[in-house]
């Protein structure tokens, strides 16, 4: 059973992982928490090894990009889990704040797709000749 600090947020953005001076891999950030995060990557790295982790949002330039030391806690065939070296780091709380105060991601309604379709084709019917 994993007890986790905060709320797990589920993102898509890419990032750059850093273990040594001289090794940077790709990886795409899938979700995201204040106590850390799970990163999608094919990169090798072995448990409690610290890495540095450049998140590469689109909307900021790359200099602006924050920089955030984590360990890698638990290692999958996909990917990786990391929790943060600084529990909730300013960036990541910035980031969840700006992510969760969206109204469009929470308030999104799904509309039934057989309800589009029969309106669609009732359409034709419903017209009068003059």
């Amino acid at each position: 059973m994993e007890h986790r600090w905060g709320h797990r947020v589920g993102v898509n953005l890419p990032v750059r992982i850093t273990g040594n001076p001289f090794s940077v891999r790709a990886g795409r950030l899938i979700n995201i928490s204040v106590s850390g995060a799970f990163i999608l990557s094919g990169a090798e790295l072995r448990r409690l090894s610290r890495v540095l982790i450049l998140i590469a949002n689109p909307s900021t330039a790359r200099y602006e990009a924050p920089t955030l030391a984590a360990y890698v806690a638990r290692k999958l065939d996909d990917g990786f889990g990391i929790e943060w070296c600084e529990f909730a780091p300013i960036e990541v709380t910035r980031m969840l704040q700006s992510l969760t105060s969206r109204h469009h991601n929470r308030l999104r309604k799904i509309e039934n797709p057989a309800a589009i379709s029969i309106a669609r084709i009732s359409t034709p019917l419903l017209k009068h000749k003059t």
